[in-house]
């Protein structure tokens, strides 16, 4: 199965139909949200795109009328759900090293979420970032993925070592919600909204806890194996795939530019066009492929017009991004929305 420039794997679809599913959804009318098969479902090396991350979220919070389904799922995520990247978790020495190996990893199960972590004094700053196409176009979805990971973050802390580890402070992106007692009760503290990033401050100290099934034999064996299938996966197109990883990652009010990737590659343009010819591709190519999917994504966002998601990719004229629309995906954007 092809994977999308943007994608999740199905595991992580799965958890959310199942929630949904568990709470009255109804399992065949989700997976034809997404149009899948409840069979699809089962594949671990089946992939989703921004468009049906979107509407699988969507369909639900619909189902489960549920405001807060993000922060709700998190308190029953388990490691396991990220499958080998989770059994590095469960064997790593302690909450610290864990999460470093959660980050590291994390390209292996979806690109659609950015995670990072960095040490500041005896504070541990964990940032969230949804890709900036996913705010764009659906950003109450893009905030579940958020308190997902905030509320997981937590209870995996307890799965792992016996205890839960709560944030000291929690920064948002989003608008305040009417109703905050949720984040309260979840997080143990009320987060700050609207600020530049999503973050979750922990003492340091609170991370050293050692994790009940460390393994050290069991922890290398893992890591081996998911270095060998990145690998294995980086050996096909391998610099065409980090194009796309530059340009997805750095893409905020339109997409970057060939001078700016290639810098950002420490590479010249005119290397990074001869290395994209001799896989098969252009830099054209892969932003005309970027673009289509960041448009489908947006295009979801009812409150932008055809016009300002043309201003957001970079079009200087919207009438030139109607017609690369139109021969992406035979629509017109607006006939598409």
């Amino acid at each position: 199965m092809q994977r999308p420039n943007i994608w999740a794997g199905m595991p992580l679809i799965r958890n959310i139909v199942l929630v949904a599913v568990s709470r009255g959804a109804d399992l065949a009318a989700m997976c034809r949200t997404i149009g899948i098969t409840p069979e699809m479902l089962e594949r671990s090396d089946a992939f989703v795109d921004l468009d049906q991350s979107i509407r699988i979220w969507e369909a639900a919070m619909g189902a489960t009328g549920d405001p807060f389904l993000g922060l709700h799922m998190g308190e029953t995520t388990s490691p396991g759900l990220a499958g080998m990247l989770g059994f590095l978790m469960e064997t790593s020495p302690d909450l610290l090293t864990a999460f470093q190996n959660a980050t590291q990893f994390n390209g292996f199960i979806s690109n659609m979420t950015l995670f990072s972590m960095e040490v500041q004094g005896d504070e541990l700053y964990y940032f969230v970032e949804p890709l900036e196409a996913w705010r764009v176009a659906s950003p109450e979805t893009a905030r579940q993925v958020v308190d997902h990971s905030a509320s997981a973050f937590v209870h995996i802390t307890k799965l792992l070592s016996g205890k839960a580890r709560y944030p000291l402070r929690v920064s948002m992106r989003f608008p305040r919600p009417a109703d905050t007692k949720e984040y309260l009760r979840v997080l143990k503290t009320e987060p700050s909204f609207q600020q530049p990033r999503n973050c979750l401050v922990f003492r340091l100290r609170d991370l050293q806890l050692p994790v009940i099934g460390h393994n050290p034999q069991l922890n290398r064996m893992f890591r081996d194996l998911l270095e060998k299938e990145i690998a294995k996966t980086k050996e096909n197109n391998a610099f065409s795939s980090e194009v796309r990883r530059v340009i997805l990652q750095n893409f905020t009010s339109t997409v970057p530019q060939l001078i700016q990737v290639a810098d950002l590659l420490h590479s010249t343009p005119r290397t990074l066009q001869r290395k994209l010819q001799e896989e098969g591709t252009s830099f054209q190519h892969i932003v005309e492929s970027v673009k289509a999917e960041l448009a489908i994504g947006m295009l979801k966002n009812r409150a932008l017009t055809v016009n300002e998601v043309a201003y957001r990719l970079g079009y200087a004229e919207p009438s030139v991004f109607r017609r690369a629309f139109k021969k992406w995906t035979g629509k017109s954007p607006k006939g598409y929305q």
